[in-house]
């Protein structure tokens, strides 16, 4: 089975561009893999929902879908390491399971097939391409699709992603779209409007302080010195707790981050972790950040010294002198 899926995987490198021994960073590697899975896991709920007999059955059971996107979880079914090289491809069942039938299983080969070759091999900057994907995806199912896949293709100072054919060979080089056709591809939704609305500002203000409290109430505030209203979800994050899963660490100092907003995607980067990571929402931003820390806590402060090189020593002291506590609940 394993070498089935070996055979039709989607196989791409990471190509570093500035990195030591020309190795792959780990917040590299979980960004691409992240974002790619994203992608991936959007196409198939796009796919689902245009097919008019699983959308009758997924309006009667709303777990449907979900137990179809499960099953066809993305694994990494090959791996080699050095520039990191990967494979993925879905878990399609010999014998029916759970909610698959036949048709379903069919139907979910043929839509790896279709992702892997219009989408992830697509010519974005042809112009013989673009009415394929306008006639096939409205502007939101282009976002939910794209935005997560040119995220995974970086913006070319960092590292390169090739795909790579089943012999080991580049394909082809993925690179986002020009500037004037990537809003094509990741359009601005316009989000409706409430009746009630709601709005993210910038404030200064002299408030009454309550012991380690402020208060925010009409009587709490004495002078409102500015406001400016934002938009965008871009206030400032520096977390002195980060929370991921069963995990929560507590820091001895709030961790300074740079929050911007960028072709969709809101960004949160830290230099002294070297994190950077995005999400469509501030709180799928925050999520991927607290990821990203958790697993290089993981892989460097807790590895043994003799493992590490110089440079790695050096992030392993700056996370144990950070985090205070570690607290894992059951």
């Amino acid at each position: 089975m394993l070498d089935k899926l070996r055979d039709i995987a989607i196989r791409f490198q990471i190509d570093p561009l500035v990195s030591v021994g020309h190795a792959a960073k780990v917040t590299t590697v979980i960004k691409v893999l992240t974002d790619i899975h994203r992608s991936f896991a959007n196409f198939l709920e796009v796919e689902f929902m245009k097919n008019e007999e699983f959308k009758n059955i997924a309006d009667k059971n709303d777990k449907v879908f979900g137990t179809v996107k499960e099953d066809l979880e993305l694994l990494i079914v090959d791996l080699k390491f050095g520039s990191f090289e990967a494979a993925l491809a879905p878990c399609f069942p010999e014998e029916n399971i759970t909610l698959f039938r036949n048709e379903v299983v069919d139907w979910g080969k043929e839509t790896f097939d279709t992702y892997k070759d219009l989408i992830v091999e697509g010519r974005y900057d042809e112009q013989s391409y673009i009415p394929k994907i306008a006639n096939r995806y409205s502007d939101v199912e282009r976002q939910k699709i794209f935005q997560p896949l040119f995220s995974a293709f970086g913006n070319g100072k960092d590292y390169v992603l090739n795909l790579m054919d089943i012999n080991g060979r580049a394909k082809m080089k993925l690179v986002q779209p020009t500037k004037e056709r990537f809003p094509f591809y990741v359009p601005k939704i316009e989000k409706a409007k409430e009746h009630l609305s709601y709005a993210t500002v910038q404030a200064f203000l002299r408030v009454k302080k309550d012991g380690e409290s402020y208060n925010f109430n009409s009587r709490g505030v004495k002078q409102v010195f500015f406001v400016e209203e934002l938009p965008h979800d871009t206030y400032p994050f520096k977390p002195n707790i980060i929370r991921f899963d069963n995990f929560i660490y507590i820091l001895s100092n709030k961790l300074e981050c740079i929050v911007a907003y960028e072709d969709g995607s809101y960004i949160i980067k830290n230099e002294l972790f070297n994190i950077s990571v995005w999400g469509e929402s501030r709180e799928e931003v925050e999520s991927a950040f607290a990821f990203n820390f958790h697993a290089i806590y993981e892989n460097f402060a807790l590895e043994e010294d003799g493992k590490l090189s110089v440079e790695s020593k050096e992030l392993k002291n700056k996370l144990l002198a950070l985090v205070k506590t570690v607290l894992h609940e059951a």
